[in-house]
């Protein structure tokens, strides 16, 4: 048992000399700033691999979004549309899903009428409102 004492009294380092930078008997302490550019800049461009991506989807399985996530997510990405039916009567919407939903229409399909790829869906015709 004295063994381990000796040892650690003739070790090369003393507590008091310690880098903050570095890891020392498995606690980790704050990188400096030069170190944290020297991390990005060695992370940068470097792919995944297919393992690591399978990873962080399998951890996420199951995670379920609350209601207050949705509604925020609802308002940051809603847009205007404005849509014409097949008798010439237009609807301005902000929810194009739950539109398209609810008039058996493709929503995918009404945005690529919106983007020109489609002439119209099912007579319908769709351009996107900029507010």
């Amino acid at each position: 048992m004295e063994d381990i004492f000796e040892s650690l009294k003739t070790m090369p380092f003393d507590i008091k000399e310690h880098n903050p930078t570095t890891k020392w008997f498995g606690f980790s302490c704050k990188h400096t700033e030069e170190s944290k550019k020297l991390i990005s800049e060695s992370k940068k461009g470097v792919k995944q691999t297919p393992e690591h991506i399978q990873k962080r989807v399998d951890k996420m399985k199951g995670f379920k979004q609350s209601e207050h996530q949705k509604d925020r997510a609802r308002e940051t990405f809603e847009m205007s549309w404005l849509v014409t039916n097949t008798k010439g009567q237009s609807f301005n919407i902000v929810n194009l899903r739950k539109f398209c939903k609810d008039n058996g229409l493709d929503q995918g399909n009404m945005v690529k009428v919106s983007q020109g790829i489609l002439k119209q869906h099912k007579g319908w015709k769709c351009t996107k409102v900029d507010a």
